[in-house]
């Protein structure tokens, strides 16, 4: 008996638990935590893309394809916060914990979010399609690419209008007899043209990759980075699955995955339109002091001899400390980050037209 008042009393003094705590009827500070995550790693994903655009590459402006990317992002940010403030903390939380205004405030902070969720894909797809039209020079993919653009965009204007007017005039939070349109299955297609478009923004670097006249690896690399898209199609078709949720008596509960499945689409979008740039940049970070394109630092190396009359000993002198000395540099290529061969003299056997670096310029060594 003694023990267990010691016991009772010990628990009575100990500390309440203090911060945030997750329960089964709030789930909202594991929604805030991931939003934060993947906005970070949106933010980073965006500073590579730039990063590769303009400091490894030189003579790149700022054109449309980074307008588009950058107001995907702002816009993302934006959707972000609308599930930070302090009117969305409702989402992933119990109905029964929640007073009318604050329902009120987050049924506003929703509505904001949805349309900045439908800009930001948008944005997104036409960040791709920039970069297509500016990719392909022939006349027949960049129409592709138009129709796919012009397709883009009637899919963002109709899913905006749809989403800012679900009510008419009047907006989804107010009460009394509001005339909507079936946001359900409204819903169902937007979530489904969307992963459509998806299919085809995959589809659509086939088509203009595949003839270009590059080794089959480079092929392979590009396409690869092009088809992370596909974790967005993975993430919208979990989101669709979720969306009878929204309509349930307790939804701000029960769709709790809707909203963090919203949360990895946005992020795989704007990843996915920046992962093509990831390529040049891991190239960059080879050792070697190479860069991904011709800015890289030139490094002469003696491979080989070229003339056939040279001593057999000499190649022993390459090892040698002081060997640099009594080489003779005319006889070696000479490597740097372009693409022909120089060397320091040429043969008086080669004929003046044949350029240097070529096959019939090397067979008169």
């Amino acid at each position: 008996m003694l023990s267990a008042l010691r016991r009772a009393s010990a628990e009575a003094a100990s500390p309440l638990p203090t911060g945030i705590v997750v329960t089964d009827s709030n789930l909202n500070p594991i929604l805030q935590m991931i939003t934060w995550l993947l906005l970070a790693l949106t933010a980073l994903m965006l500073c590579f893309r730039f990063l590769t655009k303009f400091f490894l590459r030189t003579n790149q402006r700022f054109g449309w394809e980074e307008v588009f990317i950058t107001s995907a992002f702002l816009s993302g940010v934006g959707e972000s916060v609308t599930f930070l403030v302090p009117a969305g903390t409702i989402f992933g939380k119990d109905s029964g914990d929640i007073s009318g205004a604050e329902l009120t405030a987050g049924l506003k902070v929703q509505y904001v979010g949805e349309l900045l969720f439908i800009l930001t894909l948008g944005l997104a797809k036409l960040s791709v399609c920039a970069g297509f039209t500016a990719l392909s020079l022939d006349t027949e993919h960049r129409r592709l690419t138009s129709i796919f653009a012009s397709v883009s965009i009637a899919w963002t204007v109709v899913a905006f209008v749809g989403t800012a007017f679900q009510c008419g005039a009047s907006g989804p939070w107010e009460g009394g007899d509001l005339q909507c349109l079936d946001k359900h299955a409204f819903l169902y297609y937007v979530t489904i043209s969307n992963i459509i478009t998806d299919i085809a923004l995959i589809l659509l670097p086939v088509a203009v990759i595949l003839p270009l006249n590059i080794d089959f690896r480079a092929r392979v690399v590009v396409l690869s980075f092009f088809s992370v898209r596909i974790l967005a199609i993975i993430a919208t078709a979990f989101q669709m699955t979720y969306i009878p949720r929204l309509f349930e008596d307790n939804f701000t509960l029960r769709s709790f995955p809707y909203y963090l499945s919203a949360q990895f689409v946005q992020f795989a979008s704007i990843s996915a339109a920046c992962a093509a740039y990831l390529w040049p940049f891991l190239r960059s970070l080879r050792s070697g002091l190479f860069a991904a394109d011709k800015t890289g630092f030139p490094s002469p190396y003696a491979l080989s001899k070229l003339n056939k009359g040279v001593r057999k000993d000499a190649d022993v002198d390459m090892s040698a400390g002081n060997s640099s000395r009594n080489r003779d540099r005319s006889n070696y290529i000479k490597i740097t980050t372009d693409n022909t061969v120089t060397t320091s003299t040429r043969s008086h056997e080669s004929k003046p037209h044949e350029p240097i670096g070529t096959e019939a310029y090397m067979k008169g060594w």
